[in-house]
């Protein structure tokens, strides 16, 4: 446990007790009834009793029941507090904590409070009321309303000294707490049309060692005696076998836009993309596929395409800080090393279309022969005046604009989809279950999607 200085102010119970004194005697002054004496005297004496500022502080240990969590999970708080001084009770116990105070253990009194953080929403805690030389344990739930890097609050201790005269505050600061993006649903992945030669789940258009049927060849030296078609072998009087469509794993890289962030907290076009990026993550681990990360915005920053699980928290937790990246400068991707964009390697950017710089950056990945997917997250329009021409015709003039950056995108062999959803209501609750991706993506799951250069 730490100790904690209080800082000790005069009571409001104080000032209440020097009004009860202060009026009779006023009274006898003015009356000129010295009777009216003997009625502030009981408060006077009070005060004279009480008046010794407190000089013990407090002793406390907070902790929180987890490092990191998931938007919309709950969080424990704990908290261990006791009154703590310099004079100890003749034959107490030094080895008990040293919270026992001289001929206060009974009036003596700590009261402690949570203050969530802007990221948390407290639940149901008790108001806990600890006497001096006793340890008492109290618990609150909060719940993590945003991903980020947040702390859960503070939690105030309020102390009270001996007759209640002077009141004390400390402040426990605890623990940031890394809450990740709760991803959404995806049922159905989306392949690049060229698998690379690494073992998978994935049938390729390429004859391997499967179990899909790819087609009927000739017998070749070296194939498999139970691999033969018979039933074709007998129409055509020549060996034929089955070719087996080969299993390989997909690798896939999104790219979040970082350069701008419109719309409202927990709804904002970043909100969208971190989720995004956090769902794909998530989806194509767990299918055995490797899956990297590039981040446009601040410091140019990636993450080595790799699979499993471990591959999803690492992530997480490397674009739980993006909110604090800027800069100026165009990303380079020509600094992103190979291992980080393999050749081919689906790429799949979510972005606003609002920076030139990210819109220049899948034009230079089209271009390097990588099949492009990208998914405008603009969480927002601008809102017009009410009743403005003006306003109307700048709105129809910015619509038309977005078409044509599309339209432009397309033209490149650079596809583009909405965020799934409903705007409004699919981010009213964050993390909600029913969150997916199935909807934007669906369409390029019916067909793998190509690269090559143009």
């Amino acid at each position: 446990m730490t100790d904690l200085p209080l800082t000790w102010a005069v009571s409001s119970h104080a000032r209440r007790v020097a009004s009860v004194a202060l009026l009779p005697l006023l009274g006898a002054v003015l009356l000129g009834q010295p009777g009216l004496l003997a009625l502030a005297a009981p408060a006077a004496a009070a005060l004279a009793l009480g008046a010794r500022r407190p000089r013990y502080g407090a002793r406390a240990l907070a902790r929180v029941s987890a490092e990191r969590c998931f938007e919309g999970e709950e969080l424990a708080i704990t908290v261990e507090a006791e009154l703590a001084g310099e004079a100890r009770r003749p034959g107490g116990d030094p080895a008990a904590g040293g919270g026992e105070l001289a001929g206060m253990a009974a009036v003596a009194s700590l009261s402690a409070r949570l203050v969530p953080g802007r990221a948390f929403e407290a639940g149901a805690g008790p108001h806990v009321h600890v006497v001096a030389g006793e340890r008492v344990i109290a618990q609150w739930r909060v719940r993590a309303l945003r991903w980020g890097r947040w702390q859960p609050g503070r939690v105030e201790l309020a102390a009270r000294s001996r007759g209640g005269l002077f009141t004390g505050r400390a402040v426990i600061a605890l623990p940031a707490v890394a809450v990740f993006p709760r991803p959404p649903a995806l049922s159905r992945l989306v392949l690049p049309a060229r698998l690379r030669d690494r073992i998978g789940d994935h049938a390729d258009r390429r004859p391997g060692d499967g179990v899909e049927f790819a087609g009927v060849r000739q017998f070749a030296p070296g194939d498999r005696l139970r691999r033969v078609n018979w039933p074709v072998t007998t129409r055509r009087g020549a060996l034929h076998v089955n070719e087996l469509a080969g299993e390989r794993a997909a690798e896939v890289v999104a790219v979040i836009d970082a350069f701008s962030d419109a719309g409202l907290p927990g709804e904002s076009s970043l909100d969208r993309a971190v989720r995004g990026a956090a769902g794909l993550a998530r989806a194509y681990t767990r299918a055995g596929d490797r899956f990297g990360l590039i981040t446009l915005g601040g410091p140019l920053r990636w993450v080595t395409p790799g699979c499993g699980r471990w591959q999803f928290y690492q992530i997480a937790e490397s674009v739980i800080d993006v909110r604090g990246w800027h800069s100026y400068v165009s990303p380079d991707l020509a600094r992103v090393p190979r291992a980080a964009l393999p050749p081919g390697a689906l790429v799949v950017m979510f972005t606003p279309l609002l920076d030139d710089r990210a819109i220049a950056a899948a034009a230079d990945l089209r271009e390097r022969g990588h099949p492009v997917i990208v998914v405008d997250v603009l969480a927002a329009e601008p809102v017009p005046p009410p009743r403005s021409r003006a306003g109307e015709l700048a709105l129809r003039a910015w619509r038309l604009e977005r078409r044509a950056l599309r339209y432009r995108l397309e033209s490149l062999g650079i596809p583009v989809t909405g965020w799934p959803g409903r705007p409004a209501e699919a981010e009213a609750t964050v993390g909600a279950p029913e969150a997916s991706l199935d909807p934007g993506l669906a369409q390029f799951t019916r067909r793998r999607v190509g690269g090559g250069a143009r």
